[in-house]
């Protein structure tokens, strides 16, 4: 009889925290999975949708004289990104070195896993001009990282680029 156990409680406590302790484990699972599927996704729609645009964009800048780079930070889950990808852009010659926000235009899609979308991050620095601007602009779904999205913001990217800068260094 409990009502004759003065030591019953504690089986109720040790139940109920068993029980959160199993709910909590199992919500970590899910949430994994979930963090898990969303990498997949973003880099499967970055090689089916978003390189083959971004690899337009640099082929089109190289024909007229300028150049481009695709940049891949793989997964690291120390960070708090994924992934990354970044679309390095010259309006004239090549990146020499490695590409700077502070004098390459760039177009950088990091996934967010914690929050499931993909930030959008963008510079039109131009040859070290003043006045350049270098930073988040949008968060973007899945479903909007798409070869359309990456082609507009690159052109934006490269006209406010051109427009305020001073030309070759």
């Amino acid at each position: 009889m409990s009502g004759d156990d003065p030591l019953a409680p504690i089986d109720e406590i040790e139940k109920s925290w068993i029980d959160g302790e199993r709910h909590r484990a199992e919500e970590t699972e899910r949430s994994a999975a979930a963090s898990s599927a969303f990498s997949a996704d973003f880099t499967r729609r970055f090689e089916d949708d978003v390189r083959p645009a971004m690899e337009a964009i640099v082929e089109r800048l190289q024909a007229n004289g300028g150049s481009g780079v695709i940049l891949e930070r793989a997964a690291d889950g120390s960070r708090r990104f994924t992934h990354r990808f970044t679309l390095w852009m010259s309006l004239f010659g090549d990146i020499k070195g490695t590409p700077r926000e502070d004098r390459h235009p760039y177009l950088r899609l990091d996934a967010d896993v914690d929050k499931r979308c993909v930030e959008v991050w963008e510079g039109d620095v131009w040859r070290n001009r003043r006045g350049g601007t270098s930073r988040k602009v949008a968060e973007w779904t899945l479903q909007e990282m798409d070869g359309p999205h990456v082609e507009r913001e690159a052109i934006e990217i490269l006209r406010r680029s051109a427009a305020g800068g001073t030309g070759p260094a």
